[in-house]
């Protein structure tokens, strides 16, 4: 294995870059941090996707043999695992408290992204579970919309080309291993994937609170309708509500003006989980 002692050692500036996103597009590669993050990292089915592992001095007992158990030995004793000096191992981490466990993920195939997307490119996603975002920008609402839409059973997540996007060390670390178990799409022409659903026989819904939006109560969302969700600040853009079949809200108490973007999205995820059953 490498050590890794200074802060300014070629390893450790290729470490931090991974927390800005042009140096994750340079690099093709995204930051996992902490345990949890490996583990899920390190199961079959996610394992061709792992790089290299970065460890702490203080953490490398701890984690050494579990590396060792999960990845085997071979991976322990070559260049792809790298143990830092605690100094250097804090310029790389985001975490005020990281756990000494970085995992250096692939961002290859993590995404299959549509310039114009038709029928036929939306036949994959026959019978499978959607959820749709435009201009999403908060990587922790991603993360925990993403963690959400795992939970109730949901398979595909298509985003606007404006998202965050899905490797945010935030999202990542919100998501809770969630970006291991859906499939992401980001499409370039949102209007196209609209159209191309309906003529899949999906129904398009906007969540928004406008004249003529209708209750939730009220839709009969079922599990193969396909609820947008906008943006934090400006919800869902006019361009693509005018498209969805229906806008549909969540009434709430008057003395709230609104819900967070991740909480709605899990509310919508709830109604069709339980109609899907």
């Amino acid at each position: 294995m490498k050590k890794i002692v200074s802060r300014n050692n070629p390893e450790t500036l290729f470490a931090a870059s991974l927390f800005s996103k042009k140096g994750r597009e340079e690099a093709g590669l995204f930051p996992a941090e902490g345990e949890k993050l490996f583990l899920e990292a390190a199961k079959p089915q996610n394992r061709n996707r792992i790089d290299r592992v970065y460890l702490s001095e203080e953490s490398a007992e701890r984690y050494l043999p579990l590396v060792s158990d999960k990845l085997g030995r071979d991976f322990v004793e070559g260049d792809s695992l790298v143990v830092f000096s605690e100094p250097a191992f804090e310029k790389i981490a985001s975490e005020k408290s990281p756990q000494g466990v970085i995992t250096v993920l692939k961002t290859i195939d993590f995404s299959k992204k549509y310039i114009k997307i038709n029928k036929k490119d939306f036949d994959d996603l026959s019978g499978r579970s959607v959820l749709a975002l435009a201009g999403v920008r908060d990587p922790g609402n991603l993360g925990a919309v993403v963690r959400s839409a795992v939970a109730f059973g949901f398979t595909d997540v298509v985003l606007t080309s404006d998202c965050v996007e899905v490797t945010n060390p935030k999202t990542v670390r919100g998501a809770m291993g969630g970006i291991f178990s859906v499939s992401f799409r980001v499409v370039d022409d949102f209007g196209s994937f609209i159209c191309s659903a309906r003529d899949a026989g999906r129904r398009i819904f906007a969540a928004e609170l406008r004249e003529g939006a209708k209750p939730i109560g009220e839709i009969g969302l079922s599990s193969s309708d396909i609820v947008v969700i906008g943006n934090e600040g400006h919800g869902v853009p006019p361009e693509i509500s005018k498209l969805c079949d229906a806008s549909v809200y969540i009434p709430i108490s008057p003395a709230a003006e609104s819900l967070n973007a991740a909480v709605a999205a899990s509310l919508f995820l709830w109604e069709q989980s339980k109609a899907g059953k």
